[in-house]
Formats: structure tokens, C-alpha cells, sequence
């Protein structure tokens, strides 16, 4: 069927959203156009900043005050959208018009459960009694994935995953069959592997309605739109079929947006590994860390051998869960190791605690995920580079003040700015100033844990050109944690991938990324979204969530999501051995899954 001849259910025409301000009304979108179709998915790409999200909020009269809207035209379902007032859009709203919003846990009431508040939407749209609500949204959470329905019915918000989540917010919004689905970054926070099962989802779920799919991921773009508009300032820039306009885009900004995404088709930016000429700088042998539950222990970190040289990069790649970011907080000593090995430049620091602990982390320093929390609100930049410097009783009062200009400098970011506050930077630059404290203390180590994850492309390449640049510069080794491996192709001398707390795979960046050997590896892999994607390329969609580390399965802990399990992977755990692809794999069948990366050239050195 032709878009043609499908029912249009969104026709606007010079859509502005203004709001006021001491210089007069900024304008966030600047006459804006757009259409959609039942059965049609309308991506609509840009930055941060670049009024993605007030489009979607203004299509359903959710844009906040004092902002206001005007346009020549807005028709929802052949209806006038300006003419309805409150009432009749609380009546839309979840009936004919779903949102799914960026942020789950912020989406739902934290003291109300989850089936409650989707069965609250059937109550009051559909007019049905709570028993028969119950019952539609028990299968509603089934036909979404979330396993054991009946039982997170009853789940408040802070007791289910981000991709459960993510699931539940799905159903919530289309319980109602609405004809307009509305998705505002749905996958931004989640990891490639849950991304690309709640992709897979909302394409199947689109087939009745329209999807309007706000992201900055050009690369999820490409998987799952029919057609996309890239927007800057508030204004369409580009638009056109989606698959022509990555292939070949017109204008310099979408272009931009292109050469910064992450893909595996690129020349890795990394030189050729190194070739370890002296003992490792960091040693972890046979790893572990717990916590106690009750009367049980879990084992998030459960037998991790890593090593560092001096001036290479190593990635630690997972799923959330995998425990990635309790590895490095082992390695730091946030978390006391409660078995194995752990030596730095030689010295045992498995138990360093005190003045010891003190001196391993001026040359073990870490930058947290998050830009936006790891920073305090109320002091200023200087304070918060000066800190680390006088913790450790470094330099004097005017050496300091010389550290912190050079440190904005090496980050790139103007000395005039160190009396700001962090509320006054974006979030590429608060990146840039956590950055800039970890670097205070001319760290040997650098622990980066998702330091892109929550930027925009185009502030992600900034933000790995200067890490690079500033190894090149000083030396410094990092142990970079992600779950993006084009990403992770790009920058990393050698890669280690854990699932539930243990290393399933490890080596050379190049041998891991180009022929991975453990079925794990190939589905990470293949879940990234990439802009190179031609809609033929092969894909490994896993099943379910991983298990509890509370309550591991038998024998290899990833059986019951692997594609190639056999009975004998459900009684005996495979030991980490060398493969023939290079690498070492914790698998009985290394090999076995082939995936489709259309490399070429981008594994050369």
C-alpha cells in the first residue's frame, strides 16, 4: 500500500514554538512541515537543542508555559488541533495519540504500580471495569516481552529494569490502539542488545498507526524509518526517504551528523595494537566482588583477570548487569574486592586502604557516566578542578590556579569560564570539565565508564578526538567501559567482554570485533544500529533479559540466550581458552555465530 493511499493522521504546516525571554521570544522550531501516514514511521533527527522534542510535545499540546504555539495548520485525524481545548485533548491523549517517553523511570508514577497505571488508561479511555482491564494489560506486558506478567502487574517502577521499562512503557502507551505513536529517544538509555529487541518491537507494533521517532541515532534511524527530517535550530535542514538521505545527503550539517556516528565500516582510529614490552601497569587476577541480599551473597564481579599497559586503551563491554562499572569501581577501591589479585605498577593493592589507597588514586582516576550528576551543582568549575589538587596537598595556591587554566586548556574549554556553575555548560561540556578533574592529578590510569553514552554524535566524536589527543599527548592509559562496539572499534587496543560478572571474551580489538568466537560478542555486535545498514544486513535479535547473578543458571550462564546452546553448555561452564579466531572465548562452539559487518577495510591498523 502506497503512502498515498494510506489515511494521513498528521498534517502540519509552519509549526513555531516560541518562549520568552529578556532579549525578546527564542524561537525552538521555526516553521516546520511534516505529514504522516498510518503504517508510516517519520524519524526526525538532530542534536540536542535542535527542537526534536518540543515538535513532538507540540503534537500533543504538552509544550510547557509559558512557551506557545502557532501554526497554519495542525490536523490530528482529520481534526482541527488548534481548535480542541484541555478536555478534549485529555480525551485524545492515550486514546488516539500515545507517547513514549525518553526517560521510563521519570515516566511513571514511582508509588503507583505498573499495572495500575496502564490499566488506569483502559479504565478511563475504554470504560472497562479493572478486572477486565487487569486481564488486557497482563497481555499487553506479555505481548511486549516482559516476562512473568502476572507478577509485574503488581511491580512498582524502581523494581524492573530500564528495557522492562521501556517495554512497560511501550504497552502503556499503546493499549488503546491509538493511531499516532509518538517516541522520543526510546532507546537512548538502553543497551544495544535491549535496544535492539525494543526496535524490533515498536516495528511490529507501527503496523496500524504512525510512529514519529525523535533521536539523535542516525543509526536507529536507518534501522526502523520509512522517512526521516534532520533538524537544526528549530528547522528541517533535510528530508526525504531515509535510506537516500544517508546514503547520500545534501546538506553539510546531516553530513556532519554522518561522519560523527560510530560505525564498524570505518578505519579504526586506533594505530596497529601495541606489543606489550614490559610487565602491565594494572594486574587483576581472578577478581571478585559481592554484596550481601538478605542471607545470599551476588556475585557481580565473580573471577576477572584484566590487565593494562601503559598508554593502551582497553574497553570493558556488557549488557547493564554484566559488571562493567563494579569492575572499575573494584579496580578504585570504592568497592572492597573480597577475593583475588590486584597490583599496580607491581605493588599488591588488592586490600589498599588509608594513605596507600590515597596514593593508588592519584594515578588511578576515573570519569563517571553521567555529566550531569558527577559534578556538584554549586560550585564552580575552578573549585571543582582545584579540589583534587588540594585533597592531595598538591603544589601551592598559585601552581594550582596554573594546573586548572592548563587543564581547560587541554579540554578545550575557554579560562574565562572556570567562575561558571555546571548548570551554565552543556552536557558535552560538562563531559569535558569531569574530564579535565580526572585529568588533574596526571593519572597514569584513566577509567572512563560510558563517558558518551548520554551526548549527541556529533559531541561524542569531540569528546573521543580529545581523549585520544590527550593520550597521544601525556601517556595516559584508559580502560574505557561501554556497550557500544562500533564505538569501542574505533578507539580500543584491546577488548574484554563480561556477562554476569565474568569474562566471556578477550583480546585485540581487531580479532574481537572482526570474528568474534563467543555468541555474546556476535549479538552485541550485531545489535548496534548503523548508519551503513542496507536493510539486508544479517541481525541477532537475543531473547529475554540476562538471569539474576542472585540465581545463575547451571553450567555457561549465557545458555538460556544463546542461539547455539546445546545440552552440554547447560551442565558444564566452558573455561576462557584461545580460539582460533585470535581471541579467548569462555564457549564450547567459538565460532559458531557468524556476523554480518560489511567490514572491508575497517579492521586494518
Amino acid at each position: 500500500m502506497t503512502t498515498q493511499s494510506r489515511q494521513q493522521v498528521i498534517a502540519v504546516e509552519d509549526l513555531v514554538i516560541e518562549f520568552p525571554g529578556e532579549d525578546g521570544p527564542t524561537r525552538v522550531v521555526d516553521g516546520v512541515s511534516l505529514t504522516l501516514h498510518r503504517g508510516e514511521t517519520l524519524g526526525v533527527v538532530g542534536e540536542s537543542g535542535s527542537g526534536k522534542t518540543m515538535l513532538s510535545l507540540a503534537l500533543m499540546a504538552l509544550v510547557p508555559k509559558p512557551g506557545s504555539v502557532r501554526s497554519t495548520r495542525m490536523e490530528l485525524l482529520g481534526k482541527d488541533a488548534r481548535a480542541l481545548d484541555e478536555t478534549q485533548w485529555c480525551q485524545i491523549r492515550g486514546r488516539d495519540v500515545g507517547m513514549i517517553f525518553q526517560n521510563p523511570m521519570t515516566g511513571f508514577n514511582p508509588v503507583r504500580t505498573i499495572g495500575r497505571q496502564i490499566s488506569q488508561s483502559l479504565q478511563r479511555h475504554a470504560g472497562m471495569g479493572f478486572n477486565e482491564a487487569r486481564e488486557r494489560v497482563i497481555t499487553a506486558l506479555r505481548d511486549v516481552g516482559i516476562p512473568s506478567p502476572e507478577q509485574r502487574f503488581n511491580a512498582y517502577p524502581h523494581e524492573m529494569s530500564g528495557g522492562q521499562l521501556q517495554r512497560a512503557m511501550i504497552a502503556l502507551a499503546m493499549i488503546n490502539r491509538p493511531a499516532v505513536l509518538l517516541a522520543d529517544e526510546p532507546t537512548t538509555a538502553l543497551d544495544a542488545t535491549v535496544q535492539a529487541q525494543i526496535l524490533e518491537l515498536m516495528r511490529a507494533r507501527v503496523e496500524d498507526c504512525g510512529l514519529v521517532l525523535v533521536t539523535h541515532d542516525l543509526g536507529v534511524a536507518a534501522q526502523i524509518c520509512d522517512r526521516v527530517m534532520v533538524v537544526r535550530h528549530g528547522r528541517i535542514v533535510e528530508a526525504g526517504d531515509c535510506a537516500e538521505v544517508l546514503r547520500a545527503p545534501r546538506h553539510e550539517y546531516t553530513r556532519a551528523l554522518l561522519e560523527a556516528a560510530p560505525r564498524f565500516t570505518r578505519r579504526r582510529l586506533m594505530q596497529a595494537p601495541r606489543v606489550p614490552t614490559r610487565p602491565p601497569l594494572l594486574e587483576g587476577r581472578n577478581l571478585r566482588v559481592s554484596f550481601p541480599v538478605g542471607k545470599r551473597q551476588l556475585h557481580a564481579v565473580d573471577g576477572v583477570d584484566l590487565d593494562i599497559w601503559p598508554g593502551e586503551t582497553v574497553a570493558l563491554v556488557g549488557e547493564s548487569g554484566s559488571g562493567k562499572s563494579t569492575t572499575a569501581l573494584g579496580l578504585m577501591g570504592v568497592h572492597p574486592l573480597q577475593g583475588g589479585d590486584l597490583r599496580f605498577a607491581g605493588d599488591d593493592v588488592t586490600h589498599a586502604s588509608g594513605d596507600r589507597l590515597k596514593r593508588l588514586r592519584r594515578d588511578l582516576q576515573m570519569v563517571l557516566q553521567n555529566p550531569y550528576g558527577s559534578l556538584d551543582p554549586r560550585w564552580s568549575v575552578r573549585r571543582i578542578l582545584t579540589e583534587p589538587l588540594h585533597a592531595h596537598g598538591v603544589g601551592s595556591r598559585a601552581s594550582r590556579e596554573a594546573r586548572v587554566r592548563e587543564l581547560m586548556d587541554q579540554v578545550q574549554l575557554p579560562v574565562e569560564a572556570l567562575d561558571r556553575l555546571p548548570s551554565s555548560f552543556s552536557g558535552g561540556q560538562r563531559q569535558r570539565i569531569s574530564i579535565a578533574r580526572a585529568l588533574a592529578l596526571s593519572p597514569r590510569i584513566l577509567i572512563a565508564d560510558e563517558p558518551v553514552s548520554a551526548l549527541d554524535v556529533s559531541i561524542q566524536a569531540q569528546i573521543i578526538r580529545l581523549l585520544l589527543e590527550i593520550q597521544t599527548r601525556t601517556g595516559v592509559a584508559y580502560m574505557i567501559i561501554s556497550h557500544d562496539l562500533a564505538l569501542v572499534h574505533e578507539i580500543a587496543d584491546r577488548v574484554i567482554v563480561l556477562y554476569l560478572g565474568r569474562v566471556v571474551e578477550q583480546g585485540t580489538a581487531q580479532a574481537v570485533i572482526s570474528a568474534p568466537q563467543h555468541p555474546y560478542t556476535a549479538a552485541l555486535i550485531s545489535a548496534v544500529p548503523v548508519v551503513d545498514d542496507d536493510g539486508t544486513r544479517k541481525r541477532i535479535v537475543l531473547g529475554g533479559e540476562p538471569p539474576s547473578p542472585l540465581n545463575p543458571p547451571t553450567g555457561c550462564p549465557f545458555h538460556p540466550r544463546c542461539p547455539i546452546a546445546q545440552d552440554r553448555c547447560r551442565e558444564e561452564r566452558p573455561p576462557l581458552a584461545p580460539t582460533s579466531g585470535g581471541s579467548l572465548a569462555a564457549c564450547f562452539y567459538p565460532g559458531e555465530v557468524e556476523v554480518d559487518l560489511r567490514l572491508s577495510d575497517a579492521a586494518d591498523g
